[in-house]
């Protein structure tokens, strides 16, 4: 019987099994010897041997993983992002989504908080700007349930991880989402910052698809050869065509892009985050 990781606690995983049933499991000996640990995510063939217990007898093939954290098969991720104190990082969210792009990631962006927001305009702003680079951009707010569960019930496959800056309400947003879940959400510190409260990662059932909420930051690394992978990343350059097809919207002359930019069709800063991302990839290449 085919089955999914669910929770890896204590070197234990439990696997939700084809039969709808949950086991708690150990891994036969050459499974730890040949594949080494297992990871949430994981889709496994399983034996049941006790009520609620199981052997896993062979990790099947994974399509992708994370390292931090440590989640296999994912396909997709929330990217919680909040213009409310404290205010977020679009630097670090833009460079999240690049690097999800290049690992061939789905991405959502979610807006947290936005009861507490006074300026409308920096919000339209920013959902302009993300759902102008493709992205489905959703507005919510944990204590209200504004869109929360429109959010939830949209129609997803497969593995999807909560991630974002701490502080952000990541922990909040996922008491809303799944109330019996186990995450307990702090008090942010004197910092303003949140206190990262997940200690493991755990994937919950969402209609059709599972949601894993991410302990800590959420590490994104992708081997990038080729510069134009990462304009390719940011798809709203996509909507201008340059003189030149290979075009970096650098100083190459007839860049279009750049010129949406100083008419402000492409958020100034949106193409600022991008120059910075292409810069390092001079520089490490």
């Amino acid at each position: 019987m085919e089955g999914l990781v669910t929770l890896l606690e204590a070197n234990r995983p439990t696997v939700a099994g084809a039969d709808g049933l949950s086991y708690l499991c150990y891994l036969k000996g050459r499974i730890k010897r040949d594949v080494g640990r297992v990871l949430v995510g994981d889709r496994v063939v399983l034996v049941p041997t006790d009520p609620g217990e199981a052997r896993i007898d062979e990790i099947l093939p994974r399509t992708n993983q994370l390292l931090r954290p440590p989640v296999a098969n994912v396909t997709g991720l929330f990217v919680v992002f909040t213009l409310a104190h404290p205010v977020g990082n679009l630097e670090l969210l833009d460079k999240r989504l690049v690097m999800a792009k290049l690992l061939g990631l789905e991405a959502e962006v979610v807006l947290s908080k936005v009861d507490l927001l006074t300026d409308a305009a920096v919000l339209d702003e920013v959902q302009w700007a993300y759902q102008s680079a493709g992205f489905r951009v959703w507005r919510v707010s944990s204590r209200t349930g504004l869109r929360l569960k429109d959010m939830v019930q949209h129609r997803r496959q497969g593995i999807w991880v909560l991630t974002g800056e701490s502080g952000a309400g990541k922990s909040t947003l996922l008491n809303a989402m799944i109330p019996q879940q186990e995450a307990l959400t702090q008090a942010l510190g004197r910092t303003g910052r949140g206190q990262q409260t997940t200690r493991w990662v755990r994937l919950y059932r969402l209609g059709d698809y599972w949601l894993a909420d991410s302990p800590g930051y959420t590490a994104l690394t992708a081997s990038v050869r080729d510069p134009r992978a990462i304009a390719s990343a940011f798809e709203e350059f996509s909507a201008f065509t340059c003189r030149f097809a290979n075009c970096l919207h650098g100083q190459e002359p007839d860049c279009t892009v750049r010129v949406a930019v100083a008419e402000n069709r492409i958020p100034q800063w949106r193409y600022r985050h991008y120059r910075k991302l292409l810069s390092e990839w001079v520089r490490t290449y």
